[in-house]
């Protein structure tokens, strides 16, 4: 005889409504666990490399540990870098070394003529008109280059926070360091940490933290060779404690820093993937013992091992496919744009078409692997000894 219809399949995926639905769950639970692993660690890959440029080494105090929050850069050293590293790209006659301070602080929603609120922990970056030309990646989307007494919100500032992204719209104020500013604009830095931050004048921030130096300097250079004669100008200055590193490196470290959390991740996804094969395996044995008296009848009339083997198995991935879509699906609605805080900054979690096949071909191995060892062993069995099985 000649294959089983589709339709006996489908039909028997109904016949133990119970059954059916706990195993879809756990294939449904299987492709989303793979499906947001998958988008985690894109992300945070993402999230670190975008922020970075072959062309560009980050300057930082040679004491501070590769750490630019604890970096303390004296302010004239963009001037003397300026001056004395060849191969700095220039704009005009401006060289793009841009002087920064990075640091945390305690952001309050609104005016000062509201309540205090809530504070919120944030990140801050204190920059001038030529970062926005040394980060080429980052763009304002919506408002104006901000000016004194203003600030940019980069895109995932909101979700960071746990806000309303109305009250960070254009036109909003906000608080930090005993001093009230006024959102005029928000920028992008597609999938980059970068989108987390707040960006103010830094002349502004130093009066304010009573500070007169820079965290650090971002010194974009006409080609990647060029970043060698920067790091021998940080040897060669030994009064400033300074040391160059390309920013592709500095971003690597950093993600090598978190590789840790990406590991346990794929361990915690491993753990429930393999319990719920072990389920799945157990639950797929049952269901074709428990018709052991079908098959064998099947197998009398003259189908063959082939043609009812290949039955269960559509059996199995037809109910793990639907498993596996509906996991993606959740995982989309669930995690799919929002942002994961990591340290001062944040990522945004994308579930792209990476994680979709991973997640979906995850919930297809349940069903496969489950099968397969129940369907060996049906078909092993003569069917004179199955008919007799209960």
């Amino acid at each position: 005889m000649s294959k089983l219809p589709m339709s006996y399949a489908i039909g028997n995926l109904g016949r133990r409504p119970a059954r059916t639905l706990l195993t879809g769950v756990a294939c449904a639970l299987v492709a989303a666990a793979i499906a947001g692993a998958t988008a985690f660690v894109q992300g945070m890959h993402r999230g670190f490399s975008s922020a970075s440029d072959p062309r560009t080494a980050i300057v930082l105090s040679s004491v501070a540990g590769r750490d630019v929050l604890r970096s303390t850069v004296s302010a004239a050293t963009d001037s003397l870098v300026a001056a004395d590293v060849a191969g700095i790209k220039r704009v005009g006659k401006d060289p793009l070394v841009s002087s920064e301070i990075h640091m945390g602080t305690n952001l309050l929603l609104g005016g000062s003529a509201e309540p205090q609120g809530t504070k919120y922990a944030a990140f801050v970056r204190g920059v001038t008109p030529i970062a926005f030309l040394v980060h080429q990646q980052v763009s304002i989307t919506e408002g104006r280059p901000l000016q004194s007494g203003e600030i940019l919100v980069g895109r995932l500032v909101a979700k960071k926070l746990g806000v309303d992204p109305a009250v960070l719209a254009v036109g909003k104020s906000v608080r930090f360091e005993g001093a009230e500013f006024k959102i005029v604009g928000q920028f992008a830095s597609p999938g980059s940490t970068v989108e987390s931050e707040i960006w103010a004048p830094l002349t502004e921030l130093r009066g304010l933290t009573k500070r007169d130096d820079s965290s650090a300097l971002f010194v974009s250079m006409e080609e990647p060779d060029n970043l060698a004669d920067l790091a021998v100008f940080a040897q060669r200055r030994r009064d400033l404690e300074l040391v160059s590193i390309p920013s592709e490196s500095y971003y690597r470290e950093m993600l090598a820093y978190f590789a840790p959390i990406q590991m346990l991740t794929w361990i915690m996804t491993l753990l429930i993937g393999g319990a719920v094969l072990a389920t799945g395996a157990n639950t797929f044995n049952t269901a074709v013992q428990d018709r052991m008296r079908e098959l064998a009848t099947l197998r009398a009339v003259g189908y063959g091992a082939g043609a009812i083997g290949w039955s269960l198995l559509q059996e199995a991935m037809l109910l793990a496919a639907a498993g596996g879509v509906t996991g993606i699906l959740a995982a989309k609605l669930l995690i799919s744009g929002s942002a994961f805080r990591i340290g001062m900054s944040a990522f945004e979690i994308t579930v792209g078409p990476l994680p979709v096949v991973l997640g979906f071909c995850g919930a297809l191995a349940i069903g496969v692997i489950g099968t397969v060892p129940a369907i060996i062993r049906a078909m092993r069995l003569p069917v004179a000894i199955a008919l007799k099985e209960v």
